[in-house]
C-alpha cells in the first residue's frame, strides 16, 4: 500500500502530522481533483477517517502515528491498545471499509465473542456506507445509492454486501458470535477479529477455554490464503489472547495508555486529569488489564502466578509426594479427580513433577495412583514416595485401594487427609498456605521444554542423566482431549480464589498435611535449586 501513496516521490506514511493537510491539499490541487481524493481514500486511513467521515476527533498526533502504522503492517497482527483508543474504529471500521474501496470483490467476516458484539461492529459500517455522500459521489462503481433497496443482502443478521461483479455465498461483511452460532460452509478473505475476549469470557478457566477453542476451530472460516486481523483488550493473564500469543500464532503491537506502561505515567492520548480520574474510579486491577494491557500489573490477587518459577532440569536428590484429591463422579458437572505429584528438595523447594486432572471413575483413580507410586518407587534419586488421599467423604475409594493392594501386589502406605471442605477448613483455607512458597519463589513447574531445542542447562543432562529434564505434562481427559497439567495449575494459582475449579491448587496445599520430609543426602552447594 506505501508504493501507493507515494507522490512526487513523497509517501505519506513519511509525512510528518503537521504538514499533513498541507499535503493533502498539495496532491489534490485544494481538493479539485478528484482521482487523488478518491486514491486518498483507498490509500491513505487517516484521510479517509479525517476527510471522508467528518472524524475530527481523530485530529491527534498519536492517533496519527498508529493509523500510519497499520497501514504499512495491517496483516497477522494482534493490537492491544488501551480502551477508549480507537483502535477498533482505525482497524475494524475504517479499515474494513478501506479494504472494500480497495476490493469490493472482498469478504469479511467480523469475529467477536458474541455475535451482538460483532454486529455492533457491522453497524457502524453499514451507517457509514448508507449516509456517507460523499463515499457515495466518489465510488458509484462499487457503492449503492440506496442500498436498503437496492443491495443483494443489506442487514445486520445476513450482512451487507456492495457492487461485485462475482456471487459468493459470502456477503461483503458478515458479522458472526464466537462462541454462539458461528457459520460452517463459509470462506472469508479477511476474518477480522474484534473483542473475541470479554469479562464473560475469562470468568471462569471453562469459558477461556470455551473461547480458545472456538478460536481454534473458526481458522476453517477463511479462505485458502487468507488474512486474519486480531483486535482487542485483556481482561486476565490466562485469556485467549495469552494462549494465541504463545503459540506465535500474531505478531503483537501493545499500546497501553500511558507512554511507559505504568499507572503513573505520561498518558499518551488523555489529559492527565482523565487519566487521573480514571485512576481512581477504576482500580488498579481494571487499569491494569483495560488501559495498560498488563495483567500481571494489578495487585488485587490473591497470587501472582509470576511468582511460580519454572525448572529447567530438576534436582538429583528429591522425596515425592502423591497428594490426591478425589472427586465422585465422572459427571459433566462433577469436579475433578486432581493427583499431583510432587517432590521437595534439601532446601525445602517444591517441584511439579507429574499428575492428572480430569473425571475419573473409581477403578480410574486407583489405577492412576499406583501407577504414579511405581514410577515414582523407581526413579533415579528419588529416595521416598509417600501418598496422601483426601479421605473426608472417600471411605470407599480407600476400601477399594486395600483390596486393590492385595490383588496387585502393589503396597503404598496412605495418609488419610481429614479436612472438611466448607467452613474453617475450607478449600480457600487450605489454597492460602502455598503463598509463602509461591512469594519466596520456592515452587517450581516444568519449563515448556522442546525435545529438538534444549536449553544450555538441559543439554548437560543429556550424558546419562536425561531423567532430570523437564518435561510438558500433557495428559488426555475423559473426553480423550489432550491437556497440560502445569498450564491448568497455573490457570487455577491466577485465579484463586475467584471462578472455576480448584482442584490441582488444593490437592497441592495437601502437601503441608503430610509434614513432609526433606531428602537426607545432600551437599552445602545445593542450598538453592540447582538448576531452574
Amino acid at each position: 500500500m506505501s508504493a501507493q501513496l507515494k507522490y512526487d516521490g513523497v509517501s505519506m506514511l513519511d509525512v510528518p502530522f503537521a504538514d499533513v493537510f498541507d499535503e493533502w491539499s498539495r496532491r489534490t490541487d485544494c481538493y479539485r481533483n478528484v482521482p487523488m481524493i478518491r486514491a486518498l481514500a483507498m490509500y491513505d486511513r487517516f484521510f479517509l477517517l479525517v476527510q471522508m467521515m467528518g472524524r475530527k476527533d481523530m485530529l491527534h498526533e498519536w492517533l496519527y502515528a498508529r493509523c500510519r502504522e497499520v497501514e504499512k503492517e495491517p496483516d497477522g497482527y494482534l493490537d492491544l491498545w488501551a480502551r477508549e483508543h480507537y483502535k477498533s474504529t482505525i482497524i475494524t471500521y475504517a479499515g474494513i471499509i478501506q479494504e472494500i474501496l480497495l476490493n469490493p470483490e472482498i469478504t469479511v467476516g467480523i469475529f467477536s465473542h458474541t455475535k451482538g458484539i460483532a454486529k455492533a461492529f457491522l453497524r457502524q459500517i453499514k451507517q457509514e456506507l448508507e449516509n456517507n455522500t460523499r463515499l457515495k459521489v466518489l465510488f458509484p462503481d462499487i457503492l449503492y445509492e440506496n442500498p436498503a433497496e437496492e443491495a443483494q443482502v443489506w442487514s445486520l443478521d445476513s450482512g451487507i454486501s456492495v457492487k461485485r461483479r462475482t456471487n459468493p455465498k459470502e456477503a461483503t461483511v458478515e458479522a458472526h458470535g464466537l462462541v454462539d452460532g458461528m457459520p460452517t460452509s463459509k470462506h472469508f478473505s479477511l476474518l477480522v477479529y474484534d473483542d473475541v475476549v470479554t469479562k464473560e469470557s475469562v470468568s471462569t478457566p471453562e469459558q477461556i477455554a470455551k473461547t480458545t477453542e472456538m478460536w481454534e476451530l473458526s481458522d476453517n472460516l477463511g479462505a485458502v490464503g487468507g488474512r486474519k486481523w486480531h483486535i482487542g483488550t485483556r481482561y486476565s493473564y490466562a485469556d485467549t489472547y495469552e494462549s494465541i500469543m504463545k503459540r506465535g500464532a500474531v505478531k503483537v503491537r501493545v499500546y497501553p495508555a500511558t507512554s511507559d506502561g505504568t499507572i503513573t505515567g505520561t498518558p499518551v492520548l488523555m489529559s492527565i486529569e482523565d487519566w487521573t480520574r480514571k485512576v481512581r474510579d477504576q482500580g488498579e486491577a481494571t487499569i491494569s488489564c483495560q488501559m495498560l494491557q498488563n495483567p500481571l500489573a494489578g495487585q488485587q490477587r490473591m497470587f501472582n502466578v509470576e511468582d511460580v518459577h519454572e525448572y529447567e532440569v530438576r534436582p538429583e536428590t528429591l522425596a515425592v509426594y502423591i497428594l490426591v484429591d478425589p472427586a465422585r463422579s465422572k459427571k459433566t458437572d462433577s469436579d475433578n479427580t486432581a493427583i499431583i505429584v510432587m517432590g521437595i528438595d534439601y532446601a525445602n523447594n517444591k517441584y511439579l513433577l507429574d499428575g492428572w486432572n480430569h473425571k475419573m471413575d473409581l477403578m480410574e483413580r486407583w489405577t492412576r495412583t499406583a501407577n504414579m507410586y511405581v514410577k515414582w518407587k523407581q526413579a533415579t534419586g528419588v529416595q521416598a514416595v509417600y501418598v496422601g488421599y483426601e479421605s473426608f467423604g472417600a471411605q470407599a475409594d480407600l476400601d477399594y485401594f486395600r483390596e486393590q493392594m492385595k490383588v496387585t501386589g502393589v503396597r503404598m502406605e496412605i495418609k488419610e487427609l481429614a479436612w472438611p471442605r466448607e467452613g474453617g477448613g475450607s478449600k480457600i483455607d487450605r489454597v492460602q498456605r502455598l503463598g509463602p512458597d509461591f512469594r519466596s519463589h520456592k515452587f517450581f513447574v516444568p519449563y515448556p521444554t522442546n525435545e529438538k531445542s534444549l536449553t544450555a542447562n538441559q543439554r548437560k543432562m543429556t550424558n546419562g542423566y536425561d531423567y532430570r529434564i523437564a518435561k510438558p505434562i500433557k495428559r488426555k481427559d475423559e473426553a480423550d482431549q489432550i491437556y497440560d497439567l502445569t498450564e491448568q495449575f497455573k490457570l487455577q494459582v491466577h485465579y484463586f480464589p475467584f471462578g472455576g475449579k480448584k482442584d490441582l491448587v488444593d490437592a497441592a496445599s495437601r502437601i503441608y498435611d503430610m509434614e513432609p520430609m526433606r531428602p537426607t543426602y545432600h551437599e552445602p552447594r545445593y542450598m538453592e535449586p540447582e538448576y531452574t
